[in-house]
């Protein structure tokens, strides 16, 4: 209550009690006391001495302006007091009727803290609406990275799937400048569990760098941490592969349960475990053989002329023979892991180190593939079990591409993972118009620049990288031009490589 409202109030009240003490005299015996007119004249007037003489000043309760001011000055003294911190007056309030007269204390409106309620439920609904906006900004961000993957690993002929994709990112993308001013978020990549994952990787290393391992855990982890399982797929030859691949199991680099698939293994019929005879050494009676160690022998003729050189391993499997001509090397027979002949390199006579030609078979000893050096013959020449031509190509590239859209990913959903440093990696991108995603996995900000750079320019069209760490993820968020989907693979332990 302001001081014109408290002073009002006193005024209405002062007034209101003295006019209730002025009906109260009027209803008493009249004391006909007149001090202006003198005595009464029926009675003896007394001595003046004996008379008490009452001042009108000295009056306060028959002058009603005495009586206001003497209020006045009250609430004024009590103010006063007030105002020097010494509280309310008790003992020294004026006595009206018997009562004193105290200040009454404001009476406080009910709903005078109803302003703690209305900012806790403000607070409330601001955080609530902060909590809607992260989780509406996680979902589109989920949904825009669903139609980039649906983009990624649809085929270029879907033209009606890739267009509603891309209307639903134009959507997606102008919510996200409504409610958070800018569509520059990049999204995680969307795992689609109907997928089948792939590794690529161009060689198995027996022995590789550690970064090369640690990758191939981070992917492992990566995916098992959605329930999903990466398999493997290499393209060079190697006949001692599936100990390799056996090894990266031990190591807990791959899934124990996931499997490899080799180019070679896989045109030469070694992965549908055909029966297959183990080689034998051509060998004519003439030939002497002259032992050299426990892992090689050496086959002379009658002339003691130099015919083969055959090589095993520690276990005495035929490893390979190399056969020569007037003392030097015409050809090499290279053996698989069951001892059978798995290849043939064909030397040049005038440079023994020089391969002009490889034959591959398959376990059956058919000819599965040709691989020819000089520029006589195509370069790559593949044929049907019954020796009929298939196809040739130019590159290894080009094999490598037939390879996985016709006959080792035909008619399968693939996701395939592939390091930048790979040989193959830009060719593989062609994949993607075949309905393949194909994702590049970075670990390291140094890896292959050249790559990097036509990757965050957008030159290669490329939506979506797994980053090897946080570093590179931030790397690769702000130096692109172009909107990807970027995921940081799971950081783990590398466990020790079990031989």
């Amino acid at each position: 209550m302001s001081f014109f409202d408290r002073k009002k109030k006193d005024n209405d009240y002062s007034n209101d009690y003295a006019g209730d003490y002025q009906n109260e005299s009027s209803n008493q015996p009249q004391m006909n006391f007149d001090f202006n007119q003198g005595q009464n004249p029926n009675q003896q007037q007394p001595q003046q001495s004996q008379q008490p003489q009452m001042d009108q000043q000295q009056d306060p309760y028959n002058n009603q302006q005495n009586f206001q001011q003497m209020m006045d000055q009250q609430y004024q003294d009590f103010s006063n007091v007030q105002d020097q911190g010494q509280g309310p007056l008790q003992s020294n309030s004026p006595e009206v009727n018997g009562n004193y007269y105290e200040e009454q204390p404001v009476p406080e409106a009910e709903d005078a803290q109803d302003w703690k309620y209305t900012e806790d439920y403000l607070q409330d609904t601001l955080a609530q609406g902060e909590n809607l906006k992260s989780q509406l900004r996680h979902e589109l961000l989920a949904d825009r990275g669903y139609c980039n993957h649906v983009l990624r690993s649809v085929g270029s002929d879907q033209t009606e799937v890739r267009d509603n994709a891309a209307e639903r990112i134009t959507k997606i993308n102008t919510l996200l400048r409504k409610w958070f001013d800018t569509d520059e978020m990049a999204n995680e990549i969307y795992l689609d569990p109907n997928r089948n994952y792939f590794i690529f990787t161009d060689q198995l290393d027996a022995n590789p760098e550690n970064e090369v391992s640690k990758m191939w855990q981070q992917v492992t982890g990566t995916l098992a941490g959605h329930n999903l399982m990466a398999n493997a797929i290499s393209v060079a030859y190697d006949d001692q592969v599936n100990q390799t691949w056996m090894n990266y199991q031990n190591a807990g680099w791959v899934d124990p349960n996931s499997y490899l698939l080799n180019m070679y293994n896989d045109l030469q019929g070694r992965s549908m475990n055909m029966a297959a005879t183990p080689a034998e050494i051509p060998f004519e009676e003439s030939y002497r053989i002259q032992h050299i160690s426990d892992k090689t022998d050496k086959i002379l003729d009658a002339d003691d002329n130099l015919v083969m050189e055959v090589s095993r391993t520690a276990n005495q499997q035929l490893q390979v023979i190399r056969h020569y001509s007037n003392g030097k090397l015409l050809s090499r027979d290279i053996f698989d892991a069951n001892g059978v002949i798995s290849a043939t390199q064909f030397y040049n006579h005038h440079d023994p180190n020089k391969v002009i030609r490889e034959n591959f078979y398959r376990q059956d000893g058919t000819l599965v593939l040709i691989k020819s050096y000089t520029n006589d013959d195509p370069y790559i020449q593949l044929f049907t079990q019954g020796n009929v031509l298939i196809s040739t190509f130019d590159t290894d590239e080009d094999l490598i591409v037939w390879w996985l859209k016709n006959q080792a990913l035909r008619q399968v959903n693939a996701t395939i993972f592939v390091s930048i440093d790979s040989v193959y990696y830009k060719k593989l991108l062609s994949l993607r118009d075949n309905g393949f995603e194909v994702i590049p996995v970075i670990m390291t900000q140094s890896q292959n620049a050249k790559v990097i750079t036509d990757l965050l320019s957008g030159k290669d069209q490329v939506t979506a990288v797994f980053a090897g760490t946080d570093k590179v993820n931030s790397y690769l968020n702000k130096n692109s031009k172009i909107k990807m989907d970027i995921s940081t693979l799971s950081d783990v332990e590398t466990p020790v490589y079990k031989q």
